[in-house]
Order: structure tokens, then sequence, then C-alpha cells
């Protein structure tokens, strides 16, 4: 100990590094002592604005279905009261529940005297009938109900005495052998009157405690917490324990004197109050945010365990010690190292001396401003490693341009084989997609030259329709490589001729059909009139919807092939949709390639719609895939209008023409 004083006496380093140690240790204990109180608190609240946000979002979410109850009441309310009529009541009764998807049931009750004849009065009720395997097709079922006793249930009376529209607690009103729900359900209830005023009956709207419990439950914002709704004398209306809804209460089995904080709790709740409570519940400690719902006397709860709700709030109790004892050790470091950077710039020198020595030589040192030897020293070193790092980042730029020449040579290869291996399959499948009809025509021909009056009329007939069907697809393959090498020397297509659309699409429809017998019906839905036209090039526009629909009825073996027209404010639009085997999403710019084919055993060169794309491209036009379309393909062709709107032309110009 005597050693080690006389040590700190002597050594300037150390003092000074024990002085400024004690003052930062001090700033620093009382500075994290101030952050951890505030971050307390600040996470707490955070932690319950949080629960409170989710718990105002459930109350809304609630409030929203139960005003869809009141509004779609009152929305018929004033039907029922002037039109009493039992058929009507039953379409009203069906109305409601048919056009509001939160509404369990609908009833239409009247006074047992209101119509004269009958002793037990009437009743229309609609019921809605779940539907488990699609709930969009849930029935409603209505009925007319007229020997059963509606006027002792609770949501007959109540009304009935308050002669106002208000909420009845929900009830199980379920009785075997009648048309009622099984589910326990809450209703909407409102009087009746006659033009007098005087009341004659009361129209009930119900919601399903299920779905409205499914509507609190939906958002959970911890692990373990829950909802629960109480009525207005504490009863349970939603809560994660079943057994306790509509049968127990909130002071159900409590002692006041041993749970006062759940007594208090069931009060503020009952009386319609809104706040937070921290609350022990079967040993555990609980966090409750509460609010009442608006218009009636229940009230919802969010309860929250107060060690999830508040997991970050406990955690800075684990986290404060570990990082007092790390702070102070990085403290004292940090201090050391200060100290020492003042009294030994040499250390610096040497360290970088072994960096260079391992290779590393891109990490800069900074000049010194010192003027003695060290200095000097220092900064003749740096302009050694500015120096080197220099001739090394050359030397790696050199390195990388050779590498990427190497990587361009070896894709222009790869590219050059591909552009090989193309050609010579084009070649192969232009060979077999020539030759097979002309085989087939001169097999044909051989048969009519050496066979020709032993073969019946209708058999040549048929020859020759083959033969005739062949040469146009010969002459179709052929026009199509002509116009391939033609068009991509082209820059602009002219567009001077005026087009009737639906007239070149009908032709269109005849050309796709002379080269190809439709196995699937043909469809024009055209949405502009006969004289309706679009400024283009007949020919080439003629040629891509021919070549459309070919391509279509040549993929669709059953079903439809659908063309149809479309005019907007500066563009008509040709639509071409068919029901066949479909195109995958992530080829549609693919199939727009030159000499390409989704699958290379089908028949075509791989030119059509390229050839498409192209030509409408030089009209000014677009084409493309409708990737959204999954019943078959769908190409969108858009082309336009070279003038402010479409010409429509007259009858008498039709006339002339």
């Amino acid at each position: 100990m005597l050693e080690m004083r006389k040590h700190i006496r002597k050594s300037l380093s150390t003092k000074l590094s024990l002085d400024i140690l004690i003052i930062v240790i001090l700033v620093f204990t009382l500075s994290l002592g101030f952050l951890y109180w505030q971050s307390r608190n600040i996470i707490r609240q955070e932690a319950i604005d949080e629960a409170s946000h989710v718990l105002d979002n459930t109350a809304l979410r609630v409030k929203g279905q139960m005003q869809e109850l009141e509004t779609a009441t009152r929305n018929i309310l004033w039907l029922v009261n002037l039109n009493h009529e039992q058929d009507s009541l039953l379409k009203y009764s069906h109305r409601i529940v048919a056009n509001h998807p939160h509404v369990n049931g609908c009833s239409i009750t009247m006074e047992p005297d209101f119509y004269p004849g009958e002793d037990y009065g009437f009743s229309a009720y609609s019921v809605r009938m779940d539907n488990k395997e699609n709930p969009q097709n849930d029935s409603v079922v209505t009925v007319r109900e007229a020997d059963y006793d509606y006027y002792n249930k609770v949501w007959y009376k109540k009304p009935r005495q308050k002669d106002t529209a208000c909420w009845v607690d929900p009830f199980d009103d379920y009785n075997a052998g009648t048309l009622s729900s099984p589910e326990m359900i809450a209703s909407y209830c409102a009087p009746l009157h006659d033009k007098q005023g005087k009341f004659i009956g009361v129209i009930s709207t119900d919601l399903s405690l299920k779905k409205l419990t499914e509507t609190i439950t939906a958002e959970h914002p911890y692990e373990h917490s829950y909802f629960m709704m109480l009525g207005a004398d504490g009863h349970y209306f939603v809560h994660p324990d079943t057994t306790k809804v509509l049968k127990q209460s909130i002071f159900t089995g409590t002692d006041p004197r041993e749970h006062t904080d759940v007594v208090t709790l069931g009060y503020e709740m009952t009386n319609g109050r809104s706040g937070q409570m921290d609350v022990n519940l079967d040993g555990r400690h609980l966090i409750v945010l509460y609010r009442p719902l608006e218009g009636t006397q229940w009230s919802v709860a969010l309860v929250c365990p107060s060690n999830e709700m508040l997991r970050g709030y406990n955690r800075l109790n684990y986290i404060l010690l570990p990082l007092l004892v790390i702070g102070l050790l990085l403290l004292v470091m940090g201090c050391r190292r200060i100290v020492h950077h003042f009294i030994q710039p040499l250390g610096l020198l040497a360290r970088e001396l072994r960096q260079i020595g391992d290779g590393n030589y891109e990490k800069p040192l900074p000049p010194s401003e010192r003027t003695d030897l060290i200095g000097q020293l220092q900064n003749s070193f740096c302009q050694m490693r500015r120096s080197i790092s220099q001739h090394i980042r050359d030397a790696e730029q050199t390195k990388q341009a050779t590498e990427q020449r190497t990587k361009e040579l070896e894709q222009a290869t790869l590219l050059a084989r591909q552009a090989s291996e193309q050609k010579t399959q084009f070649m192969q499948d232009m060979s077999h997609q020539i030759r097979t009809p002309l085989n087939i025509v001169h097999g044909f021909s051989q048969i009519l030259r050496d066979d020709n009056e032993m073969i019946p009329d209708d058999e040549k007939r048929q020859i020759v329709e083959t033969m005739y069907v062949q040469t146009n697809a010969l002459d179709y393959m052929v026009s199509k490589l002509l116009t391939a090498s033609l068009i991509e020397s082209h820059q602009t297509i002219s567009t001077d001729d005026t087009v009737r659309c639906n007239e070149l699409v009908r032709e269109a429809f005849d050309n796709a059909s002379s080269l190809l017998a439709p196995t699937a019906e043909m469809r024009l839905d055209s949405h502009v009139t006969d004289a309706v036209t679009v400024k283009t090039n007949r020919h080439h526009l003629l040629i891509v919807l021919t070549e459309l629909l070919f391509n279509a009825l040549h993929f669709t073996r059953e079903g439809s092939v659908t063309m149809r027209i479309d005019a907007t404010d500066d563009a008509m639009l040709f639509t071409v949709e068919d029901t066949g085997s479909g195109i995958p999403a992530d080829k549609a710019d693919f199939i727009f390639e030159k000499f390409t084919k989704l699958d290379m055993f089908t028949d075509g060169l791989g030119l059509g719609l390229f050839l498409c794309r192209r030509v409408v491209q030089l009209m000014g036009g677009s084409l493309t895939l409708d990737t959204q379309y999954k019943n078959g393909s769908r190409f969108v062709l858009q082309l336009p209008h070279h003038h402010d709107t479409t010409h429509e032309v007259s009858d008498t110009e039709i006339g002339n023409r």
C-alpha cells in the first residue's frame, strides 16, 4: 500500500487519472439516476397510453355496431308507424336483417288487441341462419308468429314501460320448437305508436352476443390481457371465462373487506365512469382500464397483467446495475486512455507500423501539429503511408478493370453461343413448320391426281378445304417472316387510314377462323357503335388483331375467345381474352421477344407476339399482357387517337362509302 501511494505521488498521469475519474464518476452516477427516474415514468405512461388507445378503438368498434342497429331500426320505424299491414311488417323485419350483416334478428310485435279477431296479437320475426362454410351466403328466414307469448319478454316490457327506445341487456331467447336464435342476444327496442300517439307495439333489433364478443376481443395488446364487459348491475356480458357470462357479476364471491379494489372497480364501471385502477385479483397484480359505452348502461374494460404491460418499466431494474458497472469500467478505461494519449504518442506510430506490416494501407493517420522530433517523424510517416496507399489503389483499379473486361468477353461469348443455338433451333423449327403443311398439300394432291374418280364429292371438298387451310397457314408463316424482315428497318408506320373499328374486328375474326378451325366460342363484345373510327394503318392493324385472335384460338381448346372494344378520351382499346392455358406472370416480357415460345414443341415460329408489339409501337400504341387476369390470357392493345376524339361517321357518310 505504501509503495502504491509513492507511485501515485510521483506519477503525474496516474494522479491526473484519479482526479478526473472521481469527478466523472460523480457526474455519471447523478445523471444515470435522473435518467432512470424519468425513464420509469415515461415507460409507464406510454404503456398505459397504448392500452388506453386499444380500449378506445375497441369501444368505437362496439359503438359502431350498436349504432348500425340503432340507425337500421330508426330508418324502418317510420315505415312501420305508417303501415301496419301484416305482410308489410314481415317485409320490414326481413329487410333489416338482410341489409345489415351485424343484425342477428328483428321482431316487430303488435299489441294483442291491435288486430280485431286475433286473440294473440301478431309478431313478424326474421332471424339470420348462419352458413358456417360460407358466411357470405347467410340466409334470412322470416315467419309470422301469432301464438307465442312475447308480451312478458323484457325486450317488449321495457320499451313499453319507458315509452322510449333503449338497449336491453343480453339474454337467452332460444325456445325449442320455434324459430329463434340459439345464441344469446342483446336487443335495441323502440316503441311503436299510432297517429294519435297510442302505444301499439315494439320493434326489437337483435345483436348476437357472440359477434359482439368477437368484436371486443379482436385485439389483444399483451399476451395474457383480456376484455370484459359489465351490465348495469355488474353482471358479466363478455369475459374469457364463459361460465361467468350472464350468470355471475363482478361482485360475486367478493369480500368487500379483502377485495376493496375489486368492489371499487365494480362500482366505478356500473356508475358509468372512465379511468384506470390497479387491482389484485386471483393473486395477480392487474391494471384495468375501463370506459362506459355511450347510450347504454354497459361498461367495457381492458384487463392487463402489470408485469406484461410494464415489462419495459420493470426491465430497468435489471438493466441499471449492469449499466452502472459497465459505465464505470468504461470511464476508468477512457480516463486512462486519454491520459496516456498525451504522453505516449510513439505508441500510436508503433501500432500503425504493425498495421502496415499486416497489409492494412488504407486507414489514414492524422498529421501532428507538434514541431519536435516526434511530430516530424509522425508527419513523415503520414506522407509515406499516403504514397503507399495511392500505389495500392492504382494496382487495385487495374486489377478490377482487367476482371471487368474478362467478364464482358465471357458474356459476349455466351450471347454469341446462345444466338447461334437460337438460330439453329429457329431454322429447325421453321423447316418443320413449313414442311408440315407442304407434306399435307403434297399428299392430298397425289390423292386427287391418282384417285380423283374414286373419291366422293364430299370427301373431295374436305380435301380441298384442308389444302386451302394448310396453304393459308403456310402463306401466313411466310408473311410473318417477310414482315419481320421488313418491319425492323422501319422507324414509324403510316397511320393515315380511317378504319371502322367493329368492321375491322369482324374481318379479323374471319381471317383467324380461316387459319384455324375454332374449338372455342368466338365472341365480339363491342362498347362502341359501328360508326366509330380510328386513324391508323388498316393493313397492319388487321394483321395484329388476326394474330392475337389466332393465338387465342390456338391455345384455347374449350371455353371462349372474346374481343372487347372500348373507347376512352384519348385512345382505342382492343382487348383479346381467352379461357386457355394462360401465361405465367414472370413470362410477361419474355413472350414478346423474337423467336421465343413458352413450349418449343408447339406450332409457330415465335414471331407473332414480337411482330404485334413492334407494329403497334411503330403506330404509336402499346401491347401488353394483363398479368392480373387468371382465367387464361388477356392482351390489351391501345391505339392513340390522332385527333381530339374518334370520328363519328354519319349515316350519309356511310352511304357514300
